[in-house]
């Protein structure tokens, strides 16, 4: 009989469930949609309970589409949208009627303090990462301050993904890239600090033990097995954050291998295998042996759409970026000099968190074209910049994957594989995060032995990009100016 596995996805939009073969291929997928609730400013939230009820749905329609022997069901595997903290009793209830989400910022108040009471660069050094909102540690510290019956009465506090396992197994667990994102992990010894733990200020027997992300943590339980129509007894491994996992199922894996995600954000990651420390780089672990050290351009791809939205906006009309792609081919490589500072919505970095966007060398000379390349080329240059971050800090860059929406500008691509001066490999897989996961779920019983080897294996690409030689000394001229700008502006609107 062939052997099939279920990846499950607990995205921030969606609920998606999918079965996929032992071989990779994906036989069906179904997804149940969900908002995000945002009752004040920097607020994001929903409720967990409608997770697990949008799963049930997604996990019997996916298997009634299918009409797969539920006997060929070797594993499950989930990955989840990450560092939202499910409150649970000893009883498995929620405490928690909605979950802060990770792009919810109320923490912020638990970070100043942290800041100010502690030496944030010391801590960093275990963490491997400076504070942020995000950490899902902060969140807990929000709950206990503000809701102290809440967190007094929680026995786990459990991230998405592992309020799923939970609520498939009765079993609580986490996995080390989930662990490594709460701020309570020590990036030396790989296992939870004490030390972080006192200086956020939470229990650290509140957050469950951890296992490796392909380990088998339980099997599906009979209650979750009438709920959802999967097997009862089936295995379920402890899986990932959907980041790191979609990193696994893109075959992001090896030292050097380094990603360029361009969606709404632009997000460059690598594979390695320590932490990179440094304020403006975030690390996480893989969900294999090794890190992810991250930057994140919140106005990547946004950056693209203000500019469609502004070049659409002079004559109220609309413009489409087939258009705005042919303007900026108009212009010369380095934009004759001007350049588009990119940060729109700030940066996750804590100097420059309330940064505005801007141009800067305008003159006399330059047209619209130029504009509208300067954005495109300001984006690219932000990546640069945090490339050649990455190899000041050690990191030998072996070849850099472009994945997300953005793999269809091919001028973009361009202009990216000319300023950091290395071919770019496009990838258009579009199921990465349920690859990942469904590989996750191979690795825990047995079907596949090495899930690095396999994911690379497995590793689908377009074709690659060469950078142009005639543009090398334009868009070297254009990164140092670009980097003299975001050094002299860093911080420039902090105290305002």
């Amino acid at each position: 009989m062939n052997k099939h596995v279920i990846a499950l996805d607990i995205g921030t939009q969606s609920v998606r469930a999918a079965v996929v073969g032992a071989g990779g291929a994906i036989r069906g997928i179904a997804q149940v949609k969900h908002e995000v609730d945002s009752p004040q400013p920097g607020w994001a939230q929903q409720r967990p309970e409608a997770w697990w009820d949008n799963l049930c749905k997604a996990a019997r329609q996916v298997l009634g589409e299918t009409g797969i022997d539920g006997k060929s069901i070797a594993a499950i595997a989930c990955c989840g949208q990450m560092h939202g903290p499910v409150g649970v009793d000893v009883r498995g209830n929620v405490t928690t009627r909605w979950v802060q989400l990770w792009c919810d910022k109320r923490c912020g108040a638990q970070c100043e303090t942290l800041r100010r009471d502690h030496d944030e660069p010391a801590l960093a050094k275990i963490a491997g990462s400076s504070v942020n909102p995000a950490w899902t540690g902060l969140k807990v510290r929000w709950i206990r301050d503000n809701e102290p019956e809440v967190y007094d009465k929680s026995r786990w506090f459990l991230v998405p993904k592992d309020f799923i396992n939970y609520k498939l197994t009765a079993i609580a667990a986490a996995d080390p890239s989930e662990a490594s994102g709460s701020f309570l992990w020590d990036c030396r010894t790989d296992a939870y600090s004490a030390q972080l733990a006192d200086a956020v200020g939470v229990d650290l027997d509140k957050f469950a033990p951890v296992s490796a992300s392909h380990e088998v943590i339980g099997q599906v339980s009979a209650e979750a097995a009438k709920q959802t129509g999967l097997p009862a007894g089936v295995p379920v491994v402890a899986g990932g954050g959907d980041f790191p996992v979609s990193m696994l199922g893109f075959g992001i894996v090896g030292e050097g291998i380094t990603a360029d995600v361009t969606g709404t954000s632009t997000l460059l990651a690598s594979h390695s295998a320590r932490p990179l420390i440094h304020p403006a780089v975030q690390n996480l672990r893989h969900v294999v042996d090794g890190w992810i050290p991250f930057t994140i351009l919140d106005c990547g791809g946004l950056s693209m759409k203000w500019c469609k939205d502004l070049v659409g906006s002079l004559d109220d009309g609309e413009a489409d970026y087939d258009s705005l792609i042919e303007t900026a081919s108009k212009a010369p490589a380095g934009s004759d000099g001007l350049l588009f500072y990119p940060y729109m919505l700030g940066e996750r970095r804590r100097e420059n968190t309330t940064a505005r966007g801007g141009f800067f060398g305008i003159t006399l000379n330059h047209k619209g074209s130029h504009f509208v390349r300067a954005v495109m080329e300001g984006v690219a240059l932000g990546m640069g910049k945090d490339m050649e971050l990455f190899k000041s800090l050690g990191l030998e860059v072996s070849e850099v994957l472009c994945v997300g929406g953005g793999t269809r500008n091919e001028l973009w691509n361009q202009i990216k594989a000319d300023i950091i001066r290395m071919p770019l490999i496009l990838s258009s897989e579009p199921e990465a995060g349920l690859k990942g996961a469904a590989l996750l779920a191979c690795a825990g019983v047995g079907l596949i032995d090495d899930v690095a080897a396999v994911a690379l294996s497995r590793r689908t690409t377009d074709k690659t990009v060469a950078p142009q030689r005639n543009n090398a000394g334009a868009y070297r001229s254009a990164l140092t100016e670009y980097c003299r700008v975001y050094d002299r502006m860093l911080g420039f609107w902090q105290d305002r």
